[in-house]
């Protein structure tokens, strides 16, 4: 399911505002709860369409409480025009976060999936020759196309596309390319195999 929302421009202080939402809701170091009796979150919409003075607590709140009551449904939340938004892999999970004021989004592949494809694809990116070794220079998961988002070297871009349709390390998990102008460094030998 996707939403019809057309994009506002924002001032620069909201949209930064709005980036440090969104990487609140990565479920970064999250643990993954049992699923528990439904609570009832806060509301996860607002009454404000200027998006100026929304709840951002009541938001995270309703997103945290979100990903304890879906367990291993919950793939991701994010904050978009002034809505909470949250990824999840069942029908009941999404009619739960429908439930609780948010919007729902169905996405094939659970949080614990796209960490995995992340891991094959550094592990794929370790065996590359040097200019693909160290042309992917971040991994993000991508809440809104159920797959993964990777900052890519520019000027490596088409090749390392190319690469990973071939080989496909992540399987079917969609990938999407933004353009990096970060730094260089190949993903470690070691990604992936257990430590001594």
């Amino acid at each position: 399911m996707r939403s019809t929302h057309s994009a506002r421009r924002r001032p620069v202080g909201l949209s930064a505002s709005a980036a440090v939402v969104a990487l609140a809701l990565t479920g970064c170091g999250q643990q993954q709860a049992a699923p528990q009796a439904p609570q009832a979150p806060p509301t996860a919409t607002q009454t404000s369409t200027s998006g100026a003075d929304m709840d951002v607590s009541a938001l995270l709140q309703a997103n945290e409480q979100l990903a304890a009551q879906l367990g291993d449904e919950y793939v991701q939340g994010w904050i978009e025009d002034g809505k909470l938004h949250v990824a999840a892999t069942s029908d009941g999970a999404v009619k739960a976060i429908e439930q609780a004021g948010a919007v729902g989004h169905l996405v094939d592949f659970s949080n614990a999936q796209l960490r995995e494809g992340i891991s094959q694809i550094m592990a794929w990116q370790a065996k590359q020759e040097p200019r693909l070794r160290s042309a992917i220079h971040a991994y993000t998961l991508n809440p809104r196309t159920g797959g993964l988002t990777l900052a890519v070297d520019a000027s490596q871009r088409q090749a390392v596309q190319d690469a990973l349709a071939k080989d496909q390390p992540a399987g079917g998990i969609p990938l999407d390319f933004t353009d990096s102008s970060g730094p260089a460094s190949p993903a470690p030998a070691t990604v992936g195999t257990p430590s001594s």
